[in-house]
C-alpha cells in the first residue's frame, strides 16, 4: 500500500460506497457495458471508474459519451489485479480527486483473475460495499476461450460472477451451448441476455448480491452430492440444532482463510442459539457479509441451511467441523 490513508480524507463518511466489479475476457464488451451503466445514471449519481487494462488504455471522454462530468477516471495501467495495495490506492486517489462518490465501478483487465480484487475489497468492507460482480462473455468467442483455449482466467471470471451478461447476441448463431457451459461453471449466477442498448441497468446496479438480506429462502436440505455435469462442487446441507455464533464464526473464518481461492459462493440462513432472528450470510472468496434477518415464525422449523459452491472443498471435513458448532 502507498502512503495514502484510507481514512484521510474519510472515504465513506455517509456509509459504504457501492462498488461494482466488471470483468470479462479480452474483447467481450466490458467498456461498452460500463458506458451503458454510467450514461444511464448520468446526472443522478457521481460515479468513479477505475480501469485496469493492458497497454494503459482507459475510458476516455469519447467512450463515456456525455457523462464525463459525472465520472472521475484513473486509467494509468498501474491498478494491478494481483496487488490489493495498488487497487486500494487507486480507489483512494479516485475518491480524493472527485470528492464524495455515489458509486465506484472497477473494470479489471481481460487477462486477469478478478479474485484478488474481491479479496482487496473485503479488507475495506467498512467503506466500500460490494454490489455485484459482473462478467461479460462474448456469445461468439466465449466457448473457445473457455474450452478450446482452456483459459483459467476466463473460467475464474465466470465462476465468481454474481451476474453474467452475454454480449454480441446479434453475431452468434445460438447461445444454448454457451448457456449450458456458464451454468456448469456457475449454477448460481444470474445470466442476462440483452443487447447493450436495451439492457436494464437495474439488473446490475443496487442488487447487493452479497448483501446479508433476508429476502429469500434456500431450498437446499440435502447433503453434499456429486454434480457430474458441473465444473464446481456444491456442498449444501441442513442442521436442525441451533448453532453457537462464536463457533460458527470461527468455522467460517477457517473456511475462508484456507479455501478462499476456491470458494466461489457461500449462502446461509442460520439459527443461532439465543437469537430470535435468522442470521443471513452471503460471501465470495474472502468477502463475507452477515446480518440479522427477519424473526423466526412461531411454527417455523429453526433449521440452519448452508450452501457452498467451489472446488476441492474437502466437504466431509468441513461438515464434521460444522457439526461441532452446534450449541450445547
Amino acid at each position: 500500500m502507498s502512503d495514502t490513508d484510507l481514512t484521510d480524507p474519510p472515504l465513506a463518511p455517509q456509509g459504504p460506497i457501492p462498488i461494482t466489479v466488471v470483468t470479462g475476457f479480452l474483447g467481450a464488451g466490458k467498456t461498452s457495458l460500463i458506458n451503458r451503466l454510467v450514461t444511464a445514471r448520468a446526472g443522478a449519481e457521481r460515479i468513479g471508474v477505475v480501469v485496469n487494462e493492458a497497454g494503459e488504455i482507459g475510458l476516455d471522454g469519447e467512450l463515456l459519451g456525455d457523462s464525463t462530468g459525472d465520472v472521475v477516471e484513473i486509467a494509468d495501467g498501474c491498478v494491478c489485479c494481483t496487488s490489493s495495495g495498488e487497487l486500494l490506492d487507486a480507489i483512494v486517489r479516485l475518491n480524493q480527486a472527485a470528492g464524495r462518490l455515489d458509486r465506484i465501478i472497477v473494470e479489471t483487465s481481460g487477462l486477469a483473475d478478478p479474485g484478488p480484487v474481491v479479496d482487496a475489497l473485503a479488507s475495506i468492507a467498512h467503506v466500500l460495499r460490494l454490489d455485484t460482480m459482473v462478467t461479460v462473455v462474448d456469445a461468439v468467442h466465449a466457448l473457445g476461450q473457455l474450452d478450446r483455449h482452456q483459459s483459467p482466467e476466463a473460467h475464474r471470471q465466470v465462476q465468481i460472477a454474481t451476474h453474467v451478461v452475454v454480449s454480441k447476441l446479434d453475431l452468434a448463431d445460438g447461445v444454448d451451448d454457451l448457456l449450458a457451459r456458464i451454468t456448469a461453471l456457475n449454477p448460481d449466477a444470474h445470466v442476462i441476455l440483452a443487447e447493450r442498448e436495451s439492457l436494464d441497468v437495474g439488473l446490475l446496479l443496487d442488487r447487493f448480491a452479497f448483501g446479508a438480506e433476508d429476502d429469500a429462502d434456500h431450498d437446499h436440505d440435502h447433503d453434499h452430492r456429486e454434480h457430474a455435469h458441473l465444473d464446481v462442487e456444491i456442498f449444501s446441507f441442513a442442521l436442525d440444532e441451533a448453532l453457537d455464533a462464536e463457533r460458527f464464526d470461527l468455522w467460517l473464518g477457517g473456511l475462508v482463510i484456507l479455501k478462499a481461492p476456491d470458494l466461489f459462493r457461500v449462502k446461509a440462513i442460520l439459527s443461532l442459539a439465543g437469537e430470535s432472528r435468522r442470521q443471513i450470510v452471503h460471501g465470495v472468496q474472502s468477502y463475507v457479509e452477515s446480518a440479522p434477518g427477519r424473526d423466526w415464525e412461531p411454527d417455523e422449523p429453526r433449521t440452519s441451511r448452508i450452501v457452498i459452491i467451489g472446488k476441492d472443498l474437502e466437504s466431509a471435513q468441513w461438515r464434521a467441523e460444522l457439526e461441532r458448532c452446534v450449541a450445547a
